[in-house]
């Protein structure tokens, strides 16, 4: 590889690293805003759930940007070389390290490594929230069958599975 191909090489990497390092900033913001909707299901802060749930789309809107970008430059790279053929982010460290940029390679690892323990996080408070949210919904659902005269039981079916079966008094 040439010279400048070289130098253009190195920039898109550095560009790739700042990206990367930027998602972890924007993926540690949305695990914020993911407990923080949480805390105001627990509480019951419609309120401040509405605006964290605003503000937490508007973070993903932002997130999406910088992963049509990524697509953009990893075309780029592709562009350069015809024998460069990347198209995540382990070609990319690859492709990195190859042209001895020691540096940049190690933090693109150290950013990915976080970014995928900063998604594992959401993943899990997503579903805790979820639960959280389903419970609720089932609750309302006893109040509400309470409150028509309904008794409901659960029982469990020969496969295990709950099933519900309401009674009209």
């Amino acid at each position: 590889m040439n010279e400048s191909k070289s130098f253009a090489l190195n920039l898109k990497l550095t560009e790739l690293n700042d990206m990367w390092r930027n998602y972890c900033m924007l993926h540690t913001e949305l695990y914020d805003l993911t407990c923080d909707e949480y805390v105001h299901l627990l509480s019951s802060d419609m309120d401040q759930l509405e605006e964290t749930l605003q503000v937490k789309n508007e973070l993903i809107g932002r997130i999406n940007l910088i992963e049509t970008n990524r697509t953009k430059i990893i075309t780029e790279i592709n562009d350069i070389d015809e024998t460069i053929n990347v198209s995540k982010i382990s070609d990319i460290v690859k492709l990195s390290a190859s042209v001895g940029n020691d540096t940049e390679t190690k933090q693109l690892e150290k950013y990915n490594a976080l970014l995928l323990d900063i998604i594992t996080k959401i993943q899990e408070q997503n579903k805790l929230n979820q639960l959280y949210l389903n419970k609720a919904i089932h609750s309302l659902k006893e109040l509400k069958d309470s409150f028509s005269g309904r008794k409901t039981y659960q029982t469990y079916g020969a496969n295990g599975v709950t099933r519900s079966r309401s009674v009209n008094p």
